[in-house]
């Protein structure tokens, strides 16, 4: 019997995580994780929707996304696992399929945004299948809430439209309807003062980067463009340094504000501060992480550990799906959790 209510979230590993995660979602997750029956996923699979050349470096990135969680202080004790070792999340997938209609998956925002990007008639089908493959990963752990970026609440709301659906037509209420938790800051802007932060983009702070590194990316950051000399005054509302220092400093911000409105702060000294508190802010991440990157071996058997316990949850669920879908054929032996 499930005591907690659960949480379901994770990652993709097409690397380092950074900032843009640490605000997004992963700060509501070490938050939370001692109220909730935590299963943090990182879906390698997902991967092959938009990064199919880079297969590579997918099991260095498992380990540094790892490393990751580990560093901004998710317990041990959390169920950690790889999506593609529960082989039970791909046949419940493929059984939402059922349930979803083509117009309704090329209706989602994000197909929609990267149509445009890429072109219509190059989206793969497991891109525009994405929102279902989530769905699985969601439901497979019956989980309540679910710690998300902005840009991944229409995945959620397709996942709770599915819960209906499958409790509709199978007449069997075996999921309950997820619930989205959004970060602090929904989107963080990258260090170019333009996108969203992000690897691919290479605008991003990453916990594993060096102090000097983290120095060298906040220098360069883009600041006030209506500023145009050291002795005009500033305007903090349109600079995306002065976010960063509300966002991460925020007991600072009222002096910072003032000294950049009357011209006694200098963008170059401003940022060269906030790098310094940004460094102080993930000293004992990167100790953490660190700690961890030196005992791989410790890195693989916490989550060796958690993916054989997801194993075990989603194979139960998926014993119930099959019943109610008909197709558990217990003379078969069949019926039993996996295949």
């Amino acid at each position: 019997m499930q005591n907690k209510k659960r949480i379901l979230t994770g990652d993709r590993p097409t690397g380092q995580l950074h900032l843009g995660h640490y605000v997004g979602t992963l700060k509501n997750r070490v938050r939370l994780q001692d109220e909730y029956d935590c299963f943090f996923i990182i879906a390698d699979l997902q991967v092959f929707t938009d990064h199919l050349k880079n297969y590579d470096s997918i099991e260095s990135n498992v380990f540094e996304v790892m490393c990751d969680y580990l560093g901004v202080g998710l317990k041990p004790e959390n169920t950690f696992f790889v999506q593609s070792q529960v082989p039970e999340l791909a046949e419940l997938a493929m059984y939402f399929s059922f349930l979803v209609t083509l117009a309704r998956l090329q209706r989602n925002p994000t197909v929609k945004d990267e149509a445009k990007t890429y072109g219509a008639t190059s989206i793969i089908y497991g891109f525009l299948g994405y929102p279902i493959s989530q769905a699985a990963d969601i439901l497979a752990f019956k989980a309540d809430l679910i710690p998300v970026g902005q840009d991944q609440l229409p995945h959620i709301e397709q996942t709770r439209e599915i819960v209906r659906s499958f409790n509709q037509v199978f007449g069997k209420e075996i999921f309950v309807l997820p619930e989205p938790l959004v970060g602090e800051v929904p989107i963080l802007v990258g260090t170019d003062g333009t996108n969203k932060m992000s690897k691919s983009l290479d605008n991003y702070v990453a916990f594993a980067h060096s102090s000097e590194k983290t120095e060298r990316r906040i220098l360069n950051m883009v600041t006030d463009c209506k500023r145009a000399y050291r002795k005009d005054p500033g305007h903090p509302n349109e600079c995306f340094v002065f976010k960063y220092w509300s966002i991460f400093a925020p007991t600072d911000t009222p002096i910072v504000r003032q000294e950049c409105e009357t011209a006694v702060r200098g963008c170059k000294e401003c940022k060269a501060q906030l790098a310094r508190k940004l460094n102080e802010h993930l000293a004992e991440i990167r100790e953490r992480r660190r700690h961890y990157v030196s005992q791989p071996d410790l890195v693989w058997d916490i989550l060796s550990t958690g993916t054989k316990q997801a194993r075990m949850v989603a194979g139960e669920t998926l014993t119930e799906v099959r019943e109610a879908m008909k197709i558990s054929f217990p003379k078969l032996g069949a019926s039993k959790g996996g295949r």
